[in-house]
């Protein structure tokens, strides 16, 4: 017995996978830095722009307008927070980890996190805080980012149909 058919393989481009794969995690790393840039560095209340500029290298990363002023007569001190500051991506496309991280030296914005330096002082603190801690800017911008990275899709692996005649 004879038998003639087509049958329909579906066959992965492994290359252009890998390209899409990193170009879609590239956007959505950049989407989860911006909002989680929104629900952090946004919500510091700002004196002398410190706190805020700590959150600086991270947003020129993804060309985050991020907005730093200083109230009053307070000092501008965008340099101190910059100096206390870190932030990037961390890329390693041969093993397909993208990543970003912040991390802040700067003292009294590390006591705000966690402290209400008005009624439990940073010993440190030189005057009442109109708008004290504690922060939880960590928490706020982890669930920020927990949100785009649920919503986050792969491209689809078959790009091609390879037909395979039998008989």
């Amino acid at each position: 017995m004879k038998f003639k058919g087509t049958f329909r393989a579906p066959r992965i481009d492994l290359d252009k996978f890998k390209d899409q794969l990193q170009t879609e995690l590239l956007e959505v790393l950049t989407l989860a830095a911006f909002h989680w840039l929104d629900a952090t560095a946004a919500q510091i209340p700002q004196w002398s722009g410190a706190s805020a500029a700590t959150f600086l290298h991270l947003a020129r990363r993804i060309s985050y307008a991020l907005n730093i002023s200083q109230s009053g007569l307070a000092p501008n001190r965008v340099g101190l927070g910059l100096s206390h500051g870190q932030g990037d991506f961390i890329l390693n496309r041969d093993k397909g980890q993208f990543s970003f991280f912040y991390q802040t030296t700067l003292p009294h914005l590390i006591w705000n996190e966690y402290n209400n330096a008005n009624t439990n002082p940073d010993p440190t603190l030189f005057s009442f805080l109109h708008d004290p801690g504690p922060y939880h800017f960590q928490q706020k911008g982890r669930a920020a980012f927990k949100k785009v990275a649920g919503d986050a899709r792969l491209p689809n692996p078959f790009n091609t149909v390879t037909k395979i005649k039998v008989g």
